[in-house]
């Protein structure tokens, strides 16, 4: 009988183990991953519809399938490390979306995303909206 105790919590520590071990609840990168050029950013309590041209500024945030991501502006890189992709729910629209939570920038909601477009949004009150293509 002690001996089958004995396997049973061994066998229930194995279990424990694998199962945290494993990241089923990580969502998928695929249709990040590469270099997304900035191409405006819009919104805000001035309504402001900034643009490459516009603002002298050239922008890409890099995400790679190992989860880093890497933002330059003008070639300079401002801001790197670790990005996650969680479901969490907008504060102003009250609903289920995609959000980005980086390391070392500030986290976004995406509002859509196809092979050549990436839409987020800090979806904040008088908030911004980015746009980048790929």
């Amino acid at each position: 009988m002690k001996k089958l105790n004995i396997f049973l919590l061994y066998l229930i520590a194995v279990t424990v183990f694998i199962a945290c071990g494993t990241r089923e609840d990580e969502l998928s990168n695929e249709q990040f991953v590469g270099t997304w050029n900035w191409a405006a950013t819009t919104g805000g309590i001035g309504n402001i519809n900034d643009t490459p041209s516009s603002t002298g500024i050239q922008r890409t945030i890099t995400f790679t399938d190992a989860y880093i991501y890497t933002v330059k502006e003008n070639g300079a890189t401002v801001s790197e490390g670790t990005y996650n992709l969680l479901i969490e729910v907008t504060p102003n629209e009250h609903k289920e979306k995609l959000f980005i939570d980086f390391s070392n920038y500030p986290d976004v909601f995406v509002d859509g995303i196809d092979s050549s477009n990436l839409y987020l949004s800090d979806h904040t009150n008088d908030g911004y909206s980015y746009h980048y293509k790929k």
